[in-house]
């Protein structure tokens, strides 16, 4: 197969398989997609022979973890042309991408899986779950704060109201989006393509906004973030009066956040949603780019089942909170052993070493596994990005 970013000329090719695989071109989210995000330059796309056979954007984003901004490529839209499924094509096209990311300097990669069954042999492992939550809008009245007031966003203008509440939502978080008035402005212009965003108010400050949409029985949030729990409880407080335009709401939250503990009924509509894959782009890059907060040294090796590049011993050095990573001898025996995928993990900080160790996904010597939690410890993790 051959691999090339796509040019002005291959629209119709890109929009083509989109509207074959995802969104229709009558879609709302097609159109603002194709008119104001798509840029050819972020498509590589796979050819057998002179035929198109699959395509992926690499949308480039910085995230901001473990308190660094790093530069990364979101994986969106991976898509193979019916004609050439079941060839394997997939993850030569995932081979690809990651020499492009490499090329870019982008070391770190994130996808939203599908299925994340379909990414995890190729290296992908989730590292953001979010709370998906589903409650009818007559039971979220105990959940109500009536002293907050509200206004509707309606340009990109005004993305000054949004932005400190999600700074305040995330300040605390890791492996999140970071977001400047360009980001702001594309999220809000996607959003009013297709919905509305609300914000909710304590005074003159902004403590909660919400991305949503209305016309079915079930009003759906994409984005609900809050600075404070009574900016939490002022969101559900302004869904709680669609009563007469639908019967339930279903929004995501982070992970982190525990307030489901004091719902007065948690047995139904509480649940868990896979929502982030994260992916070591490049060993060497990834380590040496993160900050660290102790010091260590060991030898670990890792298998990477599609950049040959990561496959083998390395050793890692953290000193003064910066690290130095060299490639050592295939007959060295490492102090750790892991697949790319759970170094992944480490790097973004989603477990902890000893429930790794019980779920089998990593060895090594008592001093290796010590070493790494006090390089690597966990860290809230949280990332609402689409597209």
């Amino acid at each position: 197969m051959n691999f090339r970013l796509a040019g002005e000329q291959d629209r119709g090719l890109v929009e083509s398989l989109w509207d074959y695989c995802f969104e229709h071109r009558e879609d709302p989210f097609f159109q603002w997609y194709f008119t104001n995000f798509y840029k050819p330059e972020q498509v590589l796309m796979g050819f057998q022979g002179d035929q198109m056979a699959c395509l992926t954007h690499l949308n480039p984003y910085t995230l901001n973890l473990r308190g660094r901004q790093i530069p990364t490529s979101y994986i969106v839209g991976l898509a193979t042309h019916p004609a050439a499924r079941r060839g394997g094509v997939g993850g030569k096209l995932l081979t690809a991408a990651l020499k492009e990311m490499k090329r870019r300097g982008h070391y770190i990669n994130i996808l939203m899986p599908s299925k994340a069954g379909f990414y995890q042999p190729y290296g992908y492992e989730l590292y953001c779950h979010q709370w998906k939550e589903t409650m009818p809008l007559d039971a979220l009245r105990p959940l109500t704060d009536r002293t907050l007031h509200y206004g509707f966003i309606t340009s990109p203008d005004e993305w000054t109201y949004l932005a400190p509440v999600y700074d305040a939502y995330t300040r605390n978080l890791s492996g999140y989006a970071v977001r400047d008035e360009q980001s702001w402005r594309s999220h809000i212009s996607a959003q009013l393509a297709e919905g509305n965003i609300a914000v909710c108010l304590d005074g003159d400050r902004p403590v909660g906004y919400l991305f949503y949409q209305l016309g079915e029985p079930t009003i759906v949030s994409g984005e609900f973030v809050y600075a404070t729990a009574k900016g939490k409880k002022g969101l559900l407080n302004y869904i709680y009066n669609h009563r007469s335009q639908g019967d339930t709401f279903q929004w995501n939250e982070g992970i982190h956040d525990q307030s489901y503990r004091f719902y007065p009924d948690g047995k139904q509509g509480h649940e868990t949603m896979p929502f982030m894959t994260g992916r070591i782009v490049d060993v060497q890059g990834a380590l040496e780019e993160l900050p660290y907060r102790a010091e260590g040294s060991l030898t670990f090796r890792t298998d990477d089942p599609l950049a040959d590049w990561n496959t083998g011993i390395w050793r890692l050095t953290v000193q003064d909170g910066t690290a130095r990573v060299e490639k050592r001898p295939d007959d060295e025996t490492p102090d750790a052993v892991m697949p790319v995928g759970t170094l992944a993990l480490l790097v973004f900080g989603a477990m902890d070493v000893s429930d790794l160790v019980f779920n089998e996904k990593i060895q090594g010597t008592d001093q290796a596994l010590e070493t790494l939690q006090a390089l690597f410890p966990t860290e809230k993790c949280y990332i609402n990005e689409w597209y």
